[in-house]
C-alpha cells in the first residue's frame, strides 16, 4: 500500500506540560502533577453586512485562550497562588480561607512541554490570564484505585498595552528538527 505523505515523527508531542505560574516571593510555582492539560484559542469572527453582496468576513475580535486540565496534587497553598486574590493561605496555621474578595489579579501563565530530550522543550507564555472556576475538590472511595483530581480552568485576554501580535500568548519552540524538512512541494 501505497502512503500520501511521509510523516515527520519529530514533530508528534507526546507527553503532558508542568503548569507554573509567577511566586509573589520571586521565581515561580509549579502547580505539581496534573493530567488532561490542553490550550485552546478562540475569538469570534466579525463580518460586514452588505446590501447587494453575501457578507464579506473582515476579521476576528474577541481573542482569549483557555488552558484547563486537573490538578492530581492537593496543595492548598498553590490553590491560593493559582486563584490570585480569592483565596489565601496561612502556612502558620495551615489554613486555606476563601469568599468576600471578588477582585482576581491577572498574572502569567507557563506551559513547558519537555519530550524526550530537553532539545525538544515548547515553553507557552500566556501573558494576562485569571482563573475561571472556584474549587471542585472531589473525594473518591476509599476503595477506589485512583485519586482526586482537581479541575481547573483559566482564561487569557489579550493584554492591549502590550505590543500588536504579541497581546495574548506565545510559543517557542526549541524542537530545532522539527523544522529541518523542506516546506515547498513540486507536486500536489
Amino acid at each position: 500500500m501505497g502512503y500520501q505523505t511521509v510523516a515527520n515523527s519529530n514533530a508528534f508531542v507526546i507527553g503532558s506540560c508542568r503548569v507554573s505560574i509567577p511566586s509573589s516571593s520571586g521565581g515561580y510555582v509549579d502547580l505539581g502533577a496534573a493530567r488532561g492539560v490542553k490550550l485552546t484559542e478562540s475569538w469570534d469572527v466579525y463580518r460586514v453586512e452588505i446590501d447587494n453582496t453575501p457578507p464579506v468576513i473582515v476579521g476576528a475580535k474577541n481573542q482569549v485562550v483557555e488552558v484547563e486540565g486537573n490538578l492530581i496534587e492537593l496543595d492548598f497553598h498553590k490553590l491560593a497562588t493559582l486563584r490570585a486574590g480569592i483565596g489565601a493561605w496561612s502556612s502558620a496555621t495551615y489554613t486555606f480561607d476563601t469568599g468576600g474578595q471578588m477582585t482576581v489579579t491577572p498574572q502569567a501563565f507557563y506551559l513547558t512541554h519537555t519530550g524526550a530530550s530537553s532539545s525538544q522543550t515548547i515553553v507557552t507564555t500566556i501573558y494576562y490570564a485569571t482563573i475561571q472556576e472556584g474549587l471542585s475538590l472531589p473525594f473518591p472511595s476509599d476503595n477506589g484505585t485512583d485519586v482526586a483530581e482537581i479541575p481547573f480552568k483559566i482564561k487569557g485576554v489579550c493584554q492591549s498595552t502590550r505590543t500588536n501580535l504579541q497581546q495574548l500568548y506565545n510559543i517557542v519552540d526549541l524542537r530545532s528538527s522539527v523544522y529541518s524538512t523542506t516546506y515547498i512541494s513540486t507536486s500536489i
